[in-house]
């Protein structure tokens, strides 16, 4: 007996753990799974790859010559020359540096892809959410209105209900009915969405809810938004990169240096030996330190710029999200204060109230209840802009 109590109690358990389908649950498949993010992942891929091109000398060359003489008397000649070309080891070092900077920005900047994509599957799941919870309210407005039609449409047989009642209750059923039927059409939109953005695979997403978050301080958040935002991060690098790069136009200015093998043959004999060279920069690289600076110079004030956007976006939201939060809290507790709604049905079938007495009263009830459920869709919306950095 205790056995078999411990597998239903099991079964009911793991049934839920299926229904119930978190956000987190939902971003972490997302995660995985989104082909968006995935061609992401494999453009970053590839631009690493490509940073890591152009990092060693050139390939060395080889020529060879063959000269026919006008007369035998002076024979044929023939060359041969090997020859490798090669820039101070500080230019691969600071080429190296910059790939690997390089590779960095390309792996944040898929970060942000990966991040946007996220922030939006949030958004469509914090929207099946409301339209869950609305639903289930729909779907009792409409049992409401069908019973009361019902109701009246026996007062009318029996002579006491008037034909003005009866329209009133069938425009309510049919309202609520309509109601139900197209949020009921806009829930299977989010749940094809969802899967859309899963790479085609459906969630089960059975009474959904609302992440448990808290509104941390302002500072908090901007600390942590400093620390993640991709973007500024990226741009981080790319300062890093800029910098690099004045060092690696400084280090062209350095001379090129060419060294090699080459042989000359002619009729009495042959000539062989060593050959040097360098290539002294005097006018190919010209101004390129002055444009790698002013590149950095720019690049310095973009980053500064995005900073102080962010810190000021942040601010701005997170005001918004402590109006919505305050205003969520304030209709919750309307919602929860507000009596019954038993009184006033039995007070409608006890004929103590009219119909059209009955549904203005319910109105109000309706009303504050929909702001309810908008106010606690608007601030998880909202919260999705602070939250996304801890993801």
């Amino acid at each position: 007996m205790i056995r078999n109590t411990f597998i239903i109690l099991f079964t009911i358990l793991a049934q839920w753990a299926n229904a119930q389908v978190s956000l987190q649950t939902v971003l972490d498949s997302v995660a995985v799974n989104n082909l968006q993010i995935k061609a992401s992942s494999e453009n970053r891929d590839a631009e690493i790859a490509f940073t890591r091109t152009g990092l060693t000398p050139v390939d060395p060359q080889v020529e060879y010559g063959y000269f026919p003489g006008s007369n035998t008397a002076i024979g044929n000649k023939s060359t041969l020359s090997v020859s490798q070309s090669f820039y101070f080891p500080t230019v691969y070092s600071r080429k190296k540096t910059g790939a690997k900077l390089s590779g960095e920005k390309s792996g944040e900047l898929h970060r942000f892809n990966t991040r946007n994509i996220l922030i939006e599957t949030a958004s469509h799941y914090l929207e099946l959410v409301y339209l869950d919870k609305y639903a289930v309210e729909l779907k009792k407005r409409a049992a409401d209105a069908e019973n009361v039609k019902t109701l009246f449409e026996k007062r009318l047989q029996s002579g006491d209900a008037n034909q003005m009642e009866i329209n009133k209750v069938r425009i309510e059923a049919s309202r609520w009915a309509n109601e139900f039927s197209l949020n009921e059409a806009r829930r299977t939109e989010k749940v094809q969405i969802l899967a859309a953005m899963n790479g085609g695979r459906a969630f089960t997403l059975t009474n959904p809810e609302y992440p448990i978050w808290q509104l941390l301080p302002v500072d908090s958040i901007l600390s942590k938004a400093i620390q993640n935002d991709p973007v500024l991060k990226a741009m981080g690098y790319e300062l890093q990169i800029a910098g690099n790069n004045v060092k690696l136009q400084q280090s062209l200015w350095l001379p090129q240096f060419k060294a090699g093998y080459g042989q000359e043959t002619i009729i009495d004999g042959s000539y062989r030996g060593v050959q040097a060279g360098i290539s002294i920069p005097l006018w190919q690289n010209k101004n390129t330190v002055k444009y790698a600076e002013s590149q950095q110079q720019a690049t310095e004030s973009s980053a500064f710029a995005y900073s102080q956007q962010l810190k000021s976006n942040i601010a701005a939201k997170y005001q918004v999200a402590v109006s919505l939060k305050n205003n969520f809290d304030a209709y919750q507790k309307i919602a929860e204060g507000i009596q019954s709604q038993d009184l006033l049905k039995k007070s409608l079938s006890s004929g103590n109230i009219s119909v059209l007495e009955y549904y203005r009263e319910l109105s109000s009830w309706y009303e504050t209840y929909d702001r309810y459920l908008v106010s606690a869709k608007d601030y998880y919306l909202e919260m999705v802009y602070l939250m996304q950095y801890e993801w």
